[in-house]
């Protein structure tokens, strides 16, 4: 049986927000392990089987019934309060040559339940835009930020193609004309081109000489549990550029949407390098984004794992 690593004395708290009436939204746990791990995959199975799993939130999968062609904004933050504060924008196309009624969810990080509902006709060809910042109602925490993630889908279509809608989104930041984006995700776990998967791999920066970072943004079909008896809801390793393995970390949440940054967890002075991730009891996507002096950009999705064979 193989040896689960002990912990080293590194643990913080990534992010943390109080809702209404002072309770916790929701924590992004980080423990650097004492030593890399070799197998993710077996590692996986075994903080499983030895965990104890609270009850999940809803699976954010089961928040498409009546809905086909599901996309997913797997994560926006806006600021409620500054509108020079960061904020998210989204936008929905219809591919086809006939009208489409479409569902939107707005899910509060924490999953636990839907926090608005919109519906919108969308003549063929059409494109809505919408400012997150504008949606009436979302929770906020003390400062005012809201955070969590959009579930979009076609009303009433079952059974037809999964390429009715397209989409993507975009973070903007005007306090520091900073602005990044990437495509909507297609989650319909029951499409072969969905795109979650339990094991991912990409890149990252992490200082250097234009002072580069790397924000990877998490989604996760079900949140877990946040406590020591939980397991993990990702655990990863972090490589160096020749492919050595510097460290191993444990991410505990009960967000079903969160960020990371790579100063979370690559080593001091490891400006480049690679990490692979695997989520132990659910099925997920991260998406990643580069940056230089907090002004240029580039973002993609990170390598789904999940057919590369282990030895």
């Amino acid at each position: 049986m193989m040896t689960l690593p002990s912990f080293a004395l590194v643990s913080f708290v990534l992010l943390a927000a109080a809702s209404a009436g002072a309770q916790t939204r929701g924590t992004v746990a980080v423990r650097i392990l004492d030593e890399p791990i070799d197998d993710l995959r077996a590692y996986s199975e075994q903080v499983v089987s030895t965990s104890h799993k609270t009850a999940p939130t809803a699976a954010l999968a089961g928040r498409s019934t009546a809905t086909t062609d599901v996309l997913l904004v797997p994560y926006y933050e806006t600021d409620r309060k500054n509108p020079n504060g960061v904020n998210t924008l989204f936008a929905v196309r219809n591919e086809t040559d006939r009208a489409l009624p479409v569902r939107i969810l707005y899910v509060d990080a924490l999953g636990a339940f839907e926090q608005q509902v919109q519906e919108i006709s969308l003549p063929a060809n059409a494109l809505s835009t919408i400012n997150v910042r504008d949606v009436p109602g979302l929770p906020t925490d003390p400062d005012g930020v809201a955070r969590g993630l959009v579930i979009l889908g076609v009303i009433g279509h079952d059974g037809e193609s999964s390429d009715l809608l397209s989409g993507d989104f975009f973070f903007v930041d005007p306090a520091t004309d900073f602005a990044t984006g990437n495509s909507m995700l297609n989650m319909s776990l029951d499409d072969p081109g969905n795109e979650f998967c339990a094991e991912w791999g990409s890149r990252f920066f992490h200082g250097g000489s234009f002072q580069g970072t790397s924000t990877f943004r998490f989604v996760v079909d079900e949140a877990g549990g946040s406590t020591e008896i939980d397991p993990p809801t990702a655990v990863g390793t972090v490589y160096d550029e020749g492919g050595v393995p510097l460290r191993s970390f444990e991410i505990r949440t009960d967000l079903n949407s969160f960020e990371l940054s790579s100063d979370a967890i690559a080593p001091e002075g490891t400006a480049f390098g690679s990490l692979s991730v695997r989520f132990p009891a659910t099925k997920g996507a991260v998406l990643v984004e580069h940056s230089g002096f907090h002004r240029l950009s580039v973002a993609f999705k990170a390598a789904c794992r999940d057919s590369v064979e282990v030895e």
